[in-house]
């Protein structure tokens, strides 16, 4: 996993206690061992281009495996919820890989005044560090309880390490005082309130601009999504932007002349409403009526589609028909565009308002592995993802508990975490699969995340190529804190990718330009039509998205927009050029 050469760590050995009534193990211990162990992530340098996603096989072959992180929380009075979002987003790969690295170090945005000016981020990173240090990883053998010997279990004693997270939730409570010690709050909440916190200490963006949202008008093209997610890069890019934001758009349509309006923005979790049945909104609205604060009890199932089309269901709204002039009858509607490495899915369990008060207990159908999302979203490669992390919740409005399920990355096995306490799950499918699951944790079936930035569009989700370009990473980092593409940060919307010519390049194609231009009296273009046309849209996006604080001279930006890599495919080479071009000026003579 890691970079580091191996080391020597005596460690417990833990053996497994099954209980078979609840598909949950119990740990315990009998000895400690001097076991070899590597470091638990995958070291980043500074820089990065993209975060390498590893998925370790499982070595059956190893009695004892050595894993790290299988750690509780200690409740500080009524924290379940902070500790269950703790938990995953410990078992969250590239956010830990970063983290872990201490990459985040030299990226801390100290003039932010919308984060901590790092504090969150180091408490937060230097949390997970205690969680995943070598000196509580432990030994996990794969005998049970039945195969030791009586004498053997006689010596075994419960396992016990934990760690508590008292300074991270003191100073988030410092930043935001409604997540106060003894105060029952929401697990999504907190984890929507840290990421964000997270993001402003991390924001590589130094001087804010003010954007103004873009109504778009006609038919949605995938140029317009491009050019809104470049906006929003002007002002956000950090690892929460590369992890987690994917993009959404909203439709808006006058019914009686079809005028349709679009606005694109991102989007940090799929917030989704549980489908239900006529009769069972009913039964939930009497039972809110006589019984307040209560559980929604119901029988019947529903399949996590179900919830995605129900959240790109259209609705008719009032609005103002910019065509018409009027008021009129509309449909609005959203939609799922881009999809993020990590997705974060949020099941609308609770319900607040006049008539219905309760939380919802139907149990949503989903599955553990390849979760296919190519039908809810536009066109994107790799929308295939994997659960790793589902946050429960238990009880009800009033009185609940919150705890979390997680894959570990080592030895792919699912682990309880509630609290202070540790769990092996015996049954995933029905342990996690239940009407208890709230905030699901998808990770994408990929080899590597992209790094998002302005500099270089090509890693863009809307700029998916099987051909990616490798770039100088230190002139690319350096380029990206001032916020100016440099020579190895090539700029491109399209699909295809755009380097910007030296300047004896740029000589001769306008000494071959001018000649042609002299000799027929018409300019001269030196791509097919196809390319040319794919070129012009480049431009017009490139112009709309590029940041206002990057410092071209107008040569650079003109040329660094119109040409294409040849190795790409699309521009023939030199030679080829040059008898295309004879070919044209003959023609022409003619």
């Amino acid at each position: 996993m890691g970079s580091a050469a191996s080391k020597s760590l005596t460690i417990p050995v833990i053996y497994t206690d099954s209980q078979t009534n609840n598909n949950l193990a119990n740990f315990k211990t009998i000895n400690k061992q001097k076991l070899t162990i590597t470091d638990p992530y995958t070291k980043l340098q500074q820089g990065y281009l993209t975060i390498p996603l590893t998925v370790r096989k499982d070595d059956n072959t190893d009695p004892i495996k050595v894993v790290h992180g299988v750690v509780g929380l200690k409740n500080l009075g009524n924290t379940c919820y902070f500790n269950s979002a703790i938990h995953c987003l410990s078992h969250t790969q590239p956010l830990l890989d970063y983290m872990l690295s201490r990459v985040f170090e030299k990226e801390i945005n100290k003039n932010s005044k919308l984060g901590s000016r790092g504090q969150v981020t180091e408490y937060f990173a230097q949390l997970l560090t205690d969680i995943w240090k070598d000196e509580r990883s432990i030994g996990m053998s794969s005998m049970t309880q039945t195969n030791l010997s009586i004498e053997m279990q006689k010596k075994q004693k419960q396992y016990e390490n934990l760690v508590d997270p008292l300074r991270l939730l003191l100073l988030v409570q410092k930043y935001s005082k409604r997540f106060e010690i003894g105060q029952q709050e929401d697990c999504q909440e907190l984890l929507s309130y840290l990421l964000d916190m997270i993001h402003e200490d991390l924001n590589r963006c130094k001087k804010k601009e003010l954007i103004k949202e873009k109504d778009y008008i006609g038919q949605p093209k995938e140029e317009w999504a491009a050019e809104s997610w470049g906006e929003h890069l002007k002002v956000n890019k950090s690892i929460v932007v590369d992890l987690f934001q994917g993009q959404l758009k909203s439709q808006v349509q006058c019914k009686t002349c079809k005028h349709q309006s679009h606005k694109w923005e991102p989007f940090l979790f799929l917030n989704l409403p549980i489908k239900q049945s006529q009769q069972e909104q009913s039964q939930k609205q009497n039972q809110s009526k006589f019984m307040g604060n209560s559980q929604i009890k119901q029988d019947i199932s529903c399949e996590l589609t179900d919830c995605l089309d129900l959240f790109q269901q259209e609705e008719t709204i009032q609005w103002k028909c910019p065509q018409c002039k009027v008021t009129r009858d509309c449909s609005k509607g959203m939609q799922i565009w881009k999809l993020p490495n990590i997705l974060i899915i949020h099941l609308k369990r609770f319900e607040f308002g006049d008539k219905v008060l309760g939380k919802i207990t139907q149990k949503v159908n989903f599955p553990i592995n390849d979760l296919q999302m190519s039908p809810y979203c536009f066109k994107q490669d790799n929308t295939i993802y994997n659960l790793y992390a589902v946050a429960q919740h238990l009880g009800s409005l009033q009185y609940g508990h919150y705890l979390s399920i997680c894959k570990h990355r080592i030895d792919n096995q699912w682990y309880m975490y509630n609290d202070d306490s540790v769990f092996k799950i015996q049954d995933p499918e029905k342990t996690i699969v239940n009407d208890q699951a709230y905030v699901l944790f998808y990770q994408k079936k990929t080899e590597t995340i992209f790094r998002q930035t302005i500099t270089n569009p090509s890693y863009w989700p809307h700029n998916q190529s099987d051909k990616k370009q490798t770039l100088d990473f230190r002139d690319y980092e350096e380029n990206e804190q001032k916020c100016q593409p440099g020579q190895s940060s090539p700029q491109n919307i399209t699909r295809n990718s755009i380097k910007i010519e030296t300047q004896d390049q740029i000589k001769l194609e306008s000494t071959n330009s001018n000649k042609f231009e002299f000799q027929t009296g018409k300019k001269k273009n030196l791509l097919n039509p196809t390319i040319r046309e794919q070129n012009n849209k480049s431009n017009s996006i490139y112009k709309k998205s590029c940041p206002s604080d990057d410092h071209y001279s107008n040569n650079d930006q003109q040329t660094s927009i119109t040409k294409i890599q040849d190795e790409w495919g699309f521009l023939p080479d030199n030679n080829k050029q040059k008898e295309i071009d004879k070919k044209l000026e003959k023609g022409k003579r003619k």
